[in-house]
């Protein structure tokens, strides 16, 4: 029987397909479920949540570099303490601690022992390619050959121990590190020189001194903590909020014995408890990523009172920027909402109340409030962009469409209001939007630009939903009479026949770019006839990593892949029920993500990707919140149920299942939780919806038919073969809606 995270039954688990009721149990067994205390398996979904059980966090794995005994007792908790040991003159004692995932907050280590007057130093990391960093430098003084000490023009990263390069090719000298004076930049080594050294040598060297890719003047936390043990007891370090590694180096001579390490969690600990929404299909890879979106948003949030602000928070990322960005929130909002209900709702609504404080007389809402925490923990705005203004906006709107929060979103329309007025200020005679402008991938777009024409549609129809709940009708059809004169501009300005696609824009007419093919499939721009050569068109763009943002395209740091851009791909994919397509590039960009042997798996989402799949710099950010999307996507398309009127008073349920066998979850409302599973036959045309959704709203049910196709609800058919039998049945694209009051119901779709 198929069991809801209470444990209770879902709405007709008796009955629904045999396949999808032994798929949950199975998946429950072979991913070893959590057992109650009774002898009950706890429901098959707990055992994908990542967030700790505990608030102090212990590292899973360790590995050490020069003296060091016992490490693994820093892992299993027990047996001899670690020693650390540094002799002058030798390789510095270090271990590296791994968590197994992105953590957050302070590290601490219980010192049981000291001799000498060491010094630890501890830095923190994402990714383990970043916690150490070759020397690259030059020779600053000439050096004959037989000397052992060169003057260089840094000893930056340089460690006792390691390797040294003096010159390039054939010419290179390879040499061991014995020492090195900071004041005097001097590095000794051995054995000596065979051949001279000239002023200007290339010189380089192993990764060697700790480096964190934290950046501290940014995000106003983290970078290096200096520990200055003293005798038994526990030493802290600063906050760090987003790491998977610790880098542990006794950086002067002495000992330093260890009872045990870890991290006070200061991230949001969220338990299974702790989901009001989730989620669980008979695909594995697509169940990790809607809990790694989830857990991406958790190690976003700022507690209250955590760094000197007394508010909640919703960051970018969990290490950089750590500030709030509106086009970040798109995506964690509906995420915060969706996973942890009333809790995400407090943390978007905080954020949000930040983003408004800082609007600009002309209506221009920041890019980011809160930017630069170089001066104050609070941070300065940063108006960004013309078309982050608008995100903004969007987002506040977002959080009205899932809340219901009248009260809330009356007290902000007329800020909402000066910021439409202000973008409005960019629209050209031709109906579309002309700016020298940076989005998300921070390249500047000139002319009439295609994505920020589209961008401003959405924020129009947008509005226009907003005034008809708490408005103006009238101002209501004046945004739709200029969304409809934008839309038709697209198509008969910005439409390129050479690529099959909508151009850049009316400067780089033939240069196809991701984000604006895909936006215009989401958003109905495309006629039924260009669908296909559209489709086709985004897939040259595709990679085995995900889809590049354009040919020739890339962030001005390198950059080519971004996952914000790739969730409106698959977004606008599955709004033309390309679901095949959709979950193909959800794969390839989120797969490797979740995927626990890639070596920049944290648990949580990529900010970006290189061409190969990686990263191309150590500030990349790997718990990103803007890269969350199929945590929403899972819950809306898949399993199927997205809001209709605020607050779910309305709601519509349209799963698309693609080749997936079943899938099952809840979604937190205003008024309660909506519980639907579904199974689906391929083979027998047979398709299975039951769901219970809340007293006092309505909504509209559509589930996959052919043309022989009976519908029958709670045992009462309501389609028969082409034909109307009751619920206001209605055929579209290849499903029968049926429009519903709140309650329980067990639809069935059988070949007639």
């Amino acid at each position: 029987m198929k069991r809801s995270k209470t444990g209770k039954a879902l709405p007709g688990a008796g009955r629904v397909g045999t396949v999808a009721a032994l798929a949950v149990l199975t998946t429950a067994a072979t991913l070893g479920a959590p057992v109650g205390a009774e002898g009950a398996s706890a429901p098959a979904w707990h055992s994908y949540v990542l967030g700790p059980s505990s608030p102090q966090v212990a590292p899973i794995d360790v590995d050490i570099r020069g003296s060091v005994r016992h490490p693994n007792a820093l892992v299993k908790g027990k047996g001899p303490v670690t020693t650390l040991t540094t002799v002058a003159g030798k390789a510095p004692a270090s271990v590296v601690l791994d968590f197994g995932k992105e953590v957050g907050g302070t590290p601490y280590i219980d010192v049981t022992a000291v001799e000498g007057a060491p010094t630890l130093t501890l830095v923190t990391g994402e990714a383990r390619q970043f916690l150490r960093s070759p020397a690259a430098t030059t020779v600053a003084s000439a050096a004959a050959r037989g000397v052992s000490e060169v003057t260089l023009a840094s000893v930056a990263n340089l460690e006792v121990g390691n390797s040294i390069v003096f010159g390039t090719g054939a010419d290179a000298q390879t040499r061991t590190i014995a020492g090195f004076d900071a004041t005097a930049k001097t590095a000794s080594f051995s054995p000596a020189l065979t051949r001279d050294l000239a002023v200007g040598t290339a010189v380089s060297s192993s990764p060697g001194a700790p480096s964190s890719d934290e950046s501290r003047g940014l995000a106003g936390v983290g970078g290096p903590d200096t520990l200055q043990p003293t005798g038994a007891g526990r030493l802290s370090g600063g906050f760090h909020g987003g790491f998977r590694f610790i880098l542990l180096t006794l950086s002067s001579p002495g000992s330093v014995s260890i009872s045990s390490a870890g991290v006070d969690f200061q991230a949001f600990r969220a338990t299974p408890d702790d989901y009001k929404g989730w989620f669980l299909s008979s695909d594995k890879q697509l169940n990790k990523m809607w809990y790694s979106g989830a857990y991406t948003l958790q190690m976003n949030l700022k507690a209250p009172g955590l760094n000197g602000l007394p508010d909640a928070r919703i960051y970018d990322g969990a290490k950089r920027d750590r500030s709030i960005w509106t086009g970040d929130l798109l995506v964690q909002g509906p995420t915060a909402l969706s996973t942890l209900g009333d809790a995400g709702a407090e943390y978007l609504k905080s954020s949000l109340n930040v983003l408004l404080s800082k609007q600009r007389a002309d209506g221009a809402l920041p890019g980011s409030p809160d930017f630069s925490k170089r001066n104050s923990p609070s941070g300065s705005p940063l108006f960004y962009s013309n078309n982050y203004s608008g995100y903004g906006a969007r987002a506040i709107i977002d959080y009205y469409r899932y809340t219901g929060d009248d009260a809330y979103i009356t007290s902000v329309l007329p800020a909402l209001r000066k910021e439409l007025a202000y973008n409005d200020s960019f629209l050209d005679a031709n109906n579309l939007v002309v700016s020298n402008d940076r989005d998300y991938w921070q390249a500047s777009q000139t002319g009439e630009v295609t994505k920020y024409s589209i961008d401003y549609y959405i924020l129009l129809r947008e509005m226009a939903w907003l005034e008809r709940k708490v408005g103006s009708a009238a101002a209501a059809d004046g945004y739709d009479a200029k969304a409809d004169a934008i839309k038709t501009a697209v198509n008969a300005r910005l439409w390129s026949p050479e690529l099959g696609a909508y151009g850049q824009s009316n400067v780089n007419p033939n240069v196809l770019v991701g984000d604006a093919n895909a936006l215009a499939l989401q958003y109905g721009f495309v006629p039924a006839e260009r669908r296909d050569s559209v489709l086709a068109a985004l897939k040259t763009l595709w990679t085995p990593y995900g889809a590049i943002m354009g040919p020739g395209l890339k962030d001005p740091t390198g950059h080519t892949i971004e996952p914000f851009g790739n969730g409106m791909e698959t977004a606008g994919r599955f709004a033309v029920g390309d679901t095949a397509g959709a979950l193909d590039l959800m794969r390839r960009t989120w797969g490797p993500m979740v995927d626990e042997d890639d070596p920049l798996y944290t648990g949580t989402f990529w900010e970006f990707k290189n061409d190969n799949g990686g990263v191309n710099r150590t500030t990349a950010s790997l718990a990103h919140g803007w890269a969350a999307s199929p945590t929403v996507q899972l819950t809306e398309q898949v399993l199927g149920v997205t809001p209709v009127d605020p607050g779910y008073a309305t709601w519509s349920i349209k799963p698309r299942s693609g080749s997936l066998k079943w899938a099952e979850g809840a979604v937190p409302t205003k008024y309660g939780d909506i519980e639907t599973s579904w199974s689906s036959n391929l083979k027998t045309e047979r398709f299975e919806l039951d769901t219970t959704t809340p007293a006092g709203t309505s909504g509209t049910i559509a589930v996959p038919v052919t043309g022989r196709s009976v519908v029958t609800v709670n045992g009462r058919t309501a389609w028969d073969r082409g034909t109307a039998k009751a619920y206001q049945a209605v055929a579209e694209d290849g499903y029968v809606k049926l429009t519903v009051p709140g309650g329980k119901y067990e639809v069935a779709v059988k070949r007639g």
